[in-house]
């Protein structure tokens, strides 16, 4: 069923100009200002592209994922996969892997920036790859806020801006936590200072659990709002 739902939905995905619209303006961007990092820096190096990237897919991943299931309640189709003997979670993972691989679609194109790199001077290839790991995992991650946040409105744009929202406040969470009682423990949820030692070369386990775990909770909970509105 998780395969069935998967295919349905990366149909639909990819036959809308959607992914094709987000895809040249985020690899335009990229292209732009990439290539003014390295052009200040004077060095072949990776790491300055991660964050640039990596806060380009905040705003891509949120407005992919925006009509997973808004367009469903929307127009009343969701009610009639809800009658049906599905599991809601096979339901909301099968949209998941659809927004997910479509993301990942999307950031292959970025590895030409390795390829430069690599003809330019003689970069390091460690941090190439754990950045371009770090990016991987946090699209697994924010696919699964923008799925959460499309479960919980019938609006597209309602829900890409939540999600858009979401994801900023988990990116800016080290950033005046320091003033707080709890800053330690908010800092602990930022994903630019976790994609950050990607970029550096270091691959923390705790890292990858971090976006492993935040794409399960983002699951669960748009598989209880699901669960709620049949019950409803």
């Amino acid at each position: 069923m998780i395969l069935a739902v998967f295919k349905k939905e990366l149909k639909v995905l990819w036959a809308s100009p959607l992914p094709y619209v987000l895809g040249a303006v985020f690899h335009a961007t990229l292209g732009v200002l990439g290539w003014a990092q390295l052009g200040e820096r004077n060095q072949a190096v990776f790491q300055p592209i991660v964050p640039i990237a990596g806060f380009l897919l905040l705003l891509v991943a949120p407005i992919l994922a925006s009509r997973t299931f808004s367009d469903e309640i929307r127009s009343g189709t969701l009610e009639l996969l809800l009658a049906i003997p599905v599991k809601r979670s096979a339901l909301v993972v099968g949209k998941y892997l659809a927004v997910l691989s479509t993301l990942l679609a999307l950031l292959v194109p970025a590895g030409l920036f390795a390829l430069v790199l690599t003809l330019w001077g003689d970069p390091d290839p460690g941090p190439m790859l754990s950045g371009y790991l770090g990016l991987a995992l946090l699209c697994v991650a924010i696919a699964g806020i923008g799925v959460l946040a499309s479960s919980l409105t019938s609006s597209g744009s309602v829900a890409a801006i939540v999600g858009v929202f979401s994801v900023l406040v988990l990116w800016f969470a080290h950033t005046g936590s320091e003033a707080l009682a709890a800053g330690g423990i908010i800092g602990a949820f930022s994903i630019s200072e976790r994609l950050r030692s990607f970029a550096g070369g270091l691959v923390d386990a705790s890292d990858v659990v971090f976006f492993v775990g935040l794409a399960i909770v983002a699951l669960a909970a748009a598989s209880v709002a699901v669960e709620s509105r049949r019950w409803r």
